[in-house]
């Protein structure tokens, strides 16, 4: 009914889809014919739900149904840890109490908090799978095609997430560096959950100027460090995806403080990150003429952050 849900997201652009097949099938595997999936997320009018980093959704597929409800995790360079619940449905009906009570903060009133539930918005995406046996590892590689709906708004979905089944986080991330040398692959850090409520707000802007990288790095322990380099790494990078201020210029300001990061910790920097293209990007990111689209869906600028996120895990399951 609940397990941790460990996966790393990849946003795909259409021309990789053909080179990322080809990998998936160079491993031992099984193929799971494609499926329709539609999808509807439910949130209160204030949005209490989002306010606990919860997400609600029924999901259907074949005429079955599910209710799912992920609770607050963590996401760090595109890989996602979040508890989740599901539960078996024989019609697309919100039931909060089947979920166990001890997920909801306390003083929670669940008959209340449903009363108030109404569908927010909705996806539908066909999903092919494999399961990938890896190393010791048993990982399921999805691609979603699709799109996500709100109203008269729509977003589209192109995706491959890489799930752990059975195995280890260093083994799925060993498996995702497979992927590194197809153009067009991107470590998304925004659930599908998360673009629908993007698509509902009334203003996706954010001002970039206000998010600045931070200034004592140097003075936290190296996984910190590395922690929060890796959370303003993404923002950027969203950020310049959608065209917004000063994104750009903070973006590359970031990637010299991360060399500037690799200098002053070079007693402990491993010799997978001592040897990426980390000058080449930055370089690359304070070109005028460069799109955000070239640069962050390249090779060099996947190939980096991976090795970022792996670093970044190591440290942390020491």
């Amino acid at each position: 009914m609940s397990h941790l849900e460990i996966e790393l997201k990849l946003s795909v652009r259409p021309e990789a889809i053909k080179r990322i097949r080809e990998k998936i099938i160079s491993f031992p595997y099984t193929h799971f014919s494609l499926h329709k999936l539609s999808n509807i997320y439910f949130e209160t009018v204030d949005h209490q739900l989002r306010r606990w980093d919860m997400g609600l959704r029924i999901r259907g597929c074949d005429g079955r149904y599910e209710m799912t409800i992920k609770t607050a995790g963590k996401v760090m360079g595109g890989l996602h840890q979040r508890p989740e619940y599901n539960i078996e449905i024989h019609k697309p009906e919100i039931n909060l109490l089947a979920f166990p009570a001890e997920i909801w903060p306390k003083d929670t009133d669940v008959n209340r908090l449903q009363s108030q539930l109404t569908t927010l918005f909705y996806t539908d995406f066909s999903r092919e799978k494999w399961i990938v046996t890896y190393l010791g590892s048993e990982i399921e590689i999805v691609l979603d095609q699709g799109s996500i709906y709100a109203g008269a708004r729509k977003k589209p979905i192109m995706e491959i997430e890489l799930e752990l089944k059975r195995g280890t986080l260093i083994e799925l991330l060993a498996l995702a560096k497979e992927f590194v040398n197809i153009e067009g692959l991107r470590l998304a850090n925004k659930s599908k959950a998360e673009r629908g409520y993007s698509l509902i707000q009334t203003s996706d802007h954010v001002d970039t100027e206000l998010l600045l990288p931070p200034s004592n790095w140097f003075t936290m322990p190296i996984e910190q460090g590395l922690s929060q380099l890796l959370v303003y790494w993404q923002c950027y990078e969203e950020c310049w995806l959608e065209n917004q201020l000063q994104a750009k210029q903070n973006l590359s300001h970031l990637l010299v403080i991360i060399e500037e990061f690799l200098v002053h910790y070079a007693h402990s920097v491993p010799h997978f990150i001592q040897t990426l293209p980390l000058k080449e990007i930055t370089i690359l990111s304070m070109a005028t003429d460069i799109q955000p689209e070239i640069l962050c869906y390249s090779a060099n600028w996947l190939r980096c952050k991976l090795a970022f996120t792996q670093w970044h895990t190591a440290l942390t399951l020491a």
